[in-house]
């Protein structure tokens, strides 16, 4: 096949048509009506030699070699975004972009508000999208749809591009004016003798103190769980409940609302906390400035929060 008879615009079109579940999607994508990307679907074909997309019942799925074009034409797409990406042309100061992050809750409170501080200081027009954390966070690359991916280590284990930023450390906190906790060494049957609450999105699972106090034979009593980190202390400064949390959250929230911290009276296993990025960034110079700015912000949170570990 002679490259030079091919429209290369027809490159985008089939990364669009790839990612999207429908050809009105794709339009939308590419910004063109849905007869032009349906258009380009029939072009697509007949140069390929292949239907790529065929009707299952309500939806249209890809083709086997759809499968196989789909990482291959990505790949293709950042490779020339890198050969014509402009040296040096971005200025925080001045610029506008839209970052978009996938983030859990931890990583949203602990890494990207203090984050987005720091941006409305030293890049005051810049845009940040926080989205929910996806673990398809790959494909969400793949399609453009995101920039960076905020979580623990495990939740970004095997992407290629991924680091890690610091290591976690768990807390418990109770009021201060507990009355059997408020003061002193806190042994394993007082902590066990309170009742706890406990962050999770799917009720009462095991937390990070259950296993290790499985390992003894012993059980604590969670009486109250919700889904995210935001109304922690709350919870714990109205009540007598006992919450195991991680130390940069403990710590946040210890001055502001009156509680007291102790190391948990079992050995709570830390966690690392991680960021990846698409290969298609690498050369662009505002994901290579955004990535400092996530790396600066871990280093002021171990200098911070986590200097004692």
């Amino acid at each position: 096949m002679d490259i030079a008879s091919l429209d290369l615009n027809l490159l985008k079109a089939l990364d669009a048509l790839l990612a999207e579940p429908s050809v009105s999607g794709a339009a939308h994508r590419l910004g063109l009506s849905q007869p032009a990307a349906s258009a380009a679907l029939a072009r697509l074909r007949h140069v390929l030699g292949d239907p790529l997309l065929v009707r299952r019942g309500n939806a249209m799925v890809r083709t086997a070699r759809a499968e196989e074009l789909k990482p291959r034409v990505s790949a293709l797409l950042d490779e020339i975004a890198r050969t014509f990406a402009p040296v040096d042309a971005f200025d925080p100061v001045t610029s506008t972009r839209r970052f978009r992050i996938l983030a859990n809750d931890y990583a949203t409170l602990v890494m990207l508000t203090p984050l987005a501080a720091s941006l409305r200081q030293r890049a005051p027009g810049i845009v940040l999208e926080i989205l929910p954390f996806d673990r398809r966070f790959e494909e969400r690359f793949a399609a453009r749809e995101v920039d960076l991916a905020v979580g623990d280590a495990d939740s970004l284990r095997g992407h290629r591009h991924m680091q890690r930023l610091f290591t976690e450390h768990y807390l418990s906190l109770v009021r201060a004016d507990h009355p059997r906790l408020g003061r002193g060494r806190v042994t394993l049957n007082a902590f066990l003798a309170e009742d706890h609450a406990l962050v999770s999105n799917r009720g009462c699972v095991p937390g990070v103190v259950d296993k290790p106090l499985a390992a003894l034979g012993r059980s604590r009593r969670v009486v109250l769980t919700f889904p995210h980190f935001l109304v922690a202390p709350a919870v714990v400064a109205r009540t007598d409940l006992v919450m195991t949390v991680p130390e940069c959250i403990a710590r946040g929230y210890a001055e502001s609302h009156a509680l007291r911290l102790f190391k948990p009276p079992v050995d709570a296993a830390p966690f690392d906390v991680a960021f990846a990025w698409p290969a298609r960034s690498v050369a662009d110079p505002a994901m290579q400035w955004m990535r400092r700015q996530v790396e600066d912000t871990a280093e002021v949170l171990r200098q911070q929060c986590l200097s004692k570990h």
